[in-house]
């Protein structure tokens, strides 16, 4: 059996667990590589640097807290694409622009304006529209960085607190092996 609360079992219990081995949270090593795992063939630019720094910055991670990671930064080029007031076309796809205006000359939007008016840009050639006025064969997400993997380590990604695993390493001390 395993149980993720040794110090909750009575005596009688804990002697029936043959082998009382304590596994601890992976190193940063395997958090980046994690990351990677659950990327998969996901399109981003990411670095051999970013995945060793991401691997940094997840300290006190679980394999479950980094895969929860993972899913909230596939998530972010698709904020980034609902938040979009400019879309820039890329060939035959449109790209949402990283910020609005996308450059000075950006013509901006009155209330003033007529209804059909063209915000399309004569210098940058953004085009000012929402995501719902993409059409859906024309959209070109942006691929995931190292940045939406900070926006989500804004919050906090670690499901276990230090005094959990002081228990833990305290437990294994007194009842316990080291684990592989």
């Amino acid at each position: 059996g395993a149980t993720n609360v040794p110090w909750e079992l009575d005596a009688a219990i804990r002697r029936r667990f043959e082998k009382r081995v304590y596994i601890p949270l992976p190193e940063p090593e395997a958090r980046a590589i994690m990351v990677k795992l659950h990327l998969g063939d996901t399109p981003n630019n990411l670095s051999e640097s970013d995945f060793d720094t991401l691997g940094r910055l997840t300290e006190g991670a679980s394999g479950s807290d980094i895969k929860v990671l993972v899913k909230e930064a596939l998530m972010e080029p698709l904020r980034r694409c609902q938040q979009a007031q400019q879309f820039m076309p890329i060939g035959n796809y449109l790209m949402p622009c990283e910020q609005y205006p996308n450059c000075p000359y950006c013509p901006p939007k009155l209330s003033s304006d007529p209804p059909n008016k063209d915000y399309s840009c004569k210098r940058c050639k953004a085009i000012r529209m929402q995501l719902w006025d993409v059409p859906s064969e024309k959209l070109k997400a942006p691929d995931v960085n190292v940045k939406d993997f900070q926006t989500v380590l804004r919050h906090s990604v670690s499901s276990v607190s230090k005094e959990e695993l002081e228990k833990y390493t305290e437990w294994t001390k007194q009842f316990g092996q080291e684990g592989a």
